[in-house]
C-alpha cells in the first residue's frame, strides 16, 4: 500500500522530476493543479516504486491519478499487484497509460472513456506561430487585423500589474457567467487563477504576459513549463471587444513559447462547446483521449 501524506510547495522539484518522465503529460499531473487544488480536491502524495502517487477528491469521486514516473520502465503488473487494492479508480487516465495497462494487466483493468470536455489538445507552436497550415488561415486574418486596427502592447505578468490583472480577471469571469451561466469548471478556473497568484513567486516554472490596448489590458495568459519543449496552458482570458484579441492572445503565446524553445504546448479541455470547436481549430497535433479505470484483479 502506498504510504500518502500532505506536500508543500518544497515538494514542487522532486515531484516535477517524476512528471519530466511521463510519456504523456496531462493537467492531472501538473504540479501547479496539484498545489492550487489539495485542499479543495484533498490531494495527497505518496513515493513508491520509482513513481509518485497522487489520491484525491475529485468532483465528488475518490481516486487516483495517474502515477508520475517513467512509464515504460516500470512492471505495472508487479506494481498494482503489491500497492493497488482492488476496486480502485484511477481518473482522467491518458490514453497511453490506459493501453499500457490494459496491455499488462488485461481483464483486471476496465477502461472507460470520459467526456471530450476532458480531453486535451496539443499544439504545436512552431504551426501555431507561422500559421503553417490551411486551418489556420482564418486565424491568421484575425490575428493580423487585430494588430492593423489596435495599438497594442505586451508585457510579462509580474506581480507590480497584479491588482490590474486581478480586476480584469473579475470582469471577464462576470462576462462569461452572463453569456454562459454558472459552471463547476468555471468555478475551478477562478479558485485556480487566484492560487496562480499567490504562488507566483514561489513556482518558477509558471511565466505569462498580458495584451494591452491603449494601455487597457485587453487579455491574458498564464503557462507552465514541464522541461525544455513542453508547456501547458491554464489560463487564457480576452476582453473580447476588442476584435481578434483572442486569437492574436493565442498566437503570441505560441510565439514567446516557441522563442523559449517550447516545441509542444497543452491547452487541456474545456467545458463549454464553443471553445472546444475553436481548440479543435487551432490544428492540434493530437486530441488526447482521457479515460476512467478501475483495477478489477
Amino acid at each position: 500500500m502506498i504510504e500518502f501524506a500532505d506536500f508543500d510547495v518544497q515538494d514542487t522539484p522532486r515531484y516535477l522530476e517524476h512528471v519530466r518522465k511521463c510519456a504523456q503529460i496531462t493537467d492531472v499531473l501538473s504540479p501547479f493543479m496539484q498545489l492550487a487544488l489539495k485542499e479543495m480536491f484533498r490531494v495527497k502524495r505518496g513515493y513508491a516504486e520509482g513513481l509518485c502517487w497522487t489520491e484525491g477528491v475529485y468532483f465528488g469521486e475518490e481516486g487516483y491519478a495517474v502515477p508520475a514516473g517513467d512509464w515504460r520502465r516500470t512492471d505495472w503488473a508487479d506494481v498494482f499487484r503489491k500497492h493497488v487494492p482492488a476496486g480502485t479508480r484511477f481518473l482522467l487516465v491518458p490514453s497511453y497509460a490506459a493501453d499500457m495497462w490494459r496491455s499488462q494487466l488485461g481483464e483486471s483493468i476496465l477502461a472507460e472513456e470520459t467526456d471530450p470536455k476532458e480531453w486535451d489538445y496539443i499544439l504545436s507552436t512552431e504551426r501555431m506561430e507561422s500559421f503553417a497550415s490551411k486551418k489556420l488561415q482564418s486565424f491568421r486574418r484575425k490575428c493580423r487585423a487585430f494588430e492593423r486596427e489596435y495599438d497594442y502592447s505586451t508585457e510579462p505578468i509580474t506581480p507590480q500589474i497584479f491588482p490590474e490583472l486581478r480586476e480584469f480577471h473579475k470582469a471577464a469571469e462576470e462576462n462569461i457567467r452572463q453569456r454562459h451561466g454558472e459552471s463547476e469548471y468555471l468555478e475551478l478556473d477562478d479558485y485556480e487563477f487566484y492560487k496562480a497568484l499567490e504562488c507566483w513567486e514561489k513556482l518558477d516554472h509558471l511565466f505569462g504576459f498580458v495584451v494591452r490596448v491603449g494601455g487597457k489590458i485587453a487579455a491574458y495568459n498564464i503557462d507552465e513549463v514541464f522541461d525544455e519543449i513542453y508547456s501547458m496552458g491554464h489560463f487564457m482570458k480576452a476582453d473580447y471587444s476588442y476584435n481578434g484579441v483572442n486569437q492574436f492572445a493565442y498566437w503570441y503565446d505560441a510565439k514567446s513559447s516557441l522563442e523559449r524553445g517550447i516545441l509542444i504546448q497543452n491547452i487541456m479541455g474545456v467545458d463549454d462547446e464553443g471553445l472546444r470547436m475553436f481548440k479543435e481549430h487551432l490544428d492540434p497535433l493530437v486530441i488526447l483521449k482521457k479515460y476512467h479505470v478501475t483495477y478489477l484483479p
